[in-house]
């Protein structure tokens, strides 16, 4: 195991107040900085905390907690189109703040209890960002069945266990860690990145996503309070923040959807060159560059155009307090399924499609192109696509809810 990552120094500066706007209007610059580094930072596996410190800065973070407690009052939907943006500029940094982004909409869910929503929001506003460490590495599927809090001999609760995959941690204040109890009840403990005990690892080695500060975390005896343990959800049926998390994952994949039609117009304006028998002069006048680059554009838009329908399903669901309705919660459940099925396609196409664009230069190591349909495909991996579709048809044809875990 490569050794342990010292956390970053907590943000000492106030993040920006303002209305949802005002915090919104503050992106575009943060989205094109991410954009100019991008392909130089993720080929070169550097880890953007300064980014993610200025979209904390920028308030952007606290988009979505209520006004009732502070915040500017977010919907879904403004949410999700801002994480489209960030991932068109830095899918990696994106998605390390889906466990940030989750926390928060966990807190509005039938999951969270009043308690909770009066200890963490505040939190959030002040500028503390979230990660996690969720999975655990053996068994049939991800669990937590091998990282327990168990009382030691004077009653004090100690967390110990491994995590091999752990999003954002290395950018965060606090881990929500998923346990078991002593007696194999599921929990989950939000402590500090800093506490006794916590080891955080850049290992991630996967070919995508290589930047999301998603290495391991080992936890070693660590102390935890008993008003930082969690309720969970008792597996009945889905929470809206799962579907949620499973959404973003699809805004991620638009974002990148919209970065590749960037790279594309950018390089065939400045770089690249006509086939020796092309009809045209040049790349620009090419009519199957051209059509390249249309049909890019075309799945990108279409990409963010389902990923936002999905978010507005989002909202409806919870500004009409039908959390608690199983009913509503799985037509959601499938909503967000097959619109993660065809943003995520799409994306893979169009991060494809790119290399039509230009010839055997298009694949220069310095142009980190590549990055796009390895990025797309590592996120798709995470809920295999194929499940989205089954889950959808079984739906629709014999009325069957999708499965009730946050992995699906």
């Amino acid at each position: 195991m490569t050794a342990a990552v010292t956390p970053r120094a907590a943000f000492i500066d106030e993040p920006l107040a303002g209305s949802v706007n005002d915090r919104l209007a503050r992106l575009p610059q943060i989205v094109a900085d991410l954009r100019h580094a991008d392909a130089a930072a993720e080929r070169d596996r550097v880890l953007q905390v300064d980014a993610v410190g200025r979209l904390r800065r920028a308030g952007l973070l606290g988009l979505r907690v209520p006004v009732r407690y502070g915040g500017p009052g977010a919907g879904a939907r403004q949410v999700i189109a801002a994480v489209i943006q960030i991932a068109r500029g830095s899918s990696n940094v994106a998605q390390a703040l889906r466990p940030h982004f989750g926390f928060a909409e966990r807190l509005l869910s039938n999951r969270a209890t009043e308690d909770e929503r009066q200890r963490w929001f505040p939190q959030i506003i002040a500028g503390q960002v979230f990660g996690n460490a969720i999975t655990d590495g053996n068994g049939k599927s991800p669990s937590s069945a091998e990282t327990r809090v168990i009382a030691d001999a004077d009653g004090v609760l100690r967390l110990n266990g491994y995590k091999f995959y752990s999003t954002g941690t290395l950018f965060a204040d606090l881990i929500a860690v998923s346990a078991v109890d002593a007696d194999g009840r599921d929990l989950q403990a939000i402590i500090p990145a800093n506490r006794d005990g916590v080891d955080l690892y850049d290992d991630w080695d996967g070919f995508g996503q290589r930047a999301t500060a998603s290495g391991g975390t080992r936890f070693t005896d660590v102390v935890v309070h008993p008003t930082e343990v969690t309720t969970v959800s008792d597996g009945r049926h889905l929470g809206h923040g799962t579907a949620f998390l499973q959404l973003y994952l699809a805004a991620v994949t638009a974002g990148i959807a919209h970065a590749v039609a960037d790279d594309a117009v950018t390089f065939v304006r400045t770089r690249a060159r006509p086939a020796a028998h092309s009809l045209a002069d040049s790349a620009s006048g090419d009519p199957f560059v051209l059509q390249a680059v249309g049909t890019i554009t075309a799945e990108a838009a279409a990409a963010e155009a389902i990923v936002l329908s999905a978010a507005e399903a989002i909202d409806a669901l919870v500004d009409t307090h039908s959390q608690d309705d199983p009913d509503a919660l799985a037509e959601l459940a499938v909503t967000v399924a097959k619109a993660q099925l065809i943003s995520e396609r799409l994306a893979l196409a169009a991060a494809e499609r790119l290399f039509d664009t230009g010839g055997a230069s298009a694949t220069a190591r310095t142009l980190n192109l590549d990055r796009h349909w390895r990025n797309v495909r590592t996120i798709a991996s995470h809920s295999p696509l194929s499940y989205k579709a089954y889950a959808a048809g079984n739906y629709a044809v014999n009325g069957v809810w999708p499965a009730a875990n946050g992995y699906f």
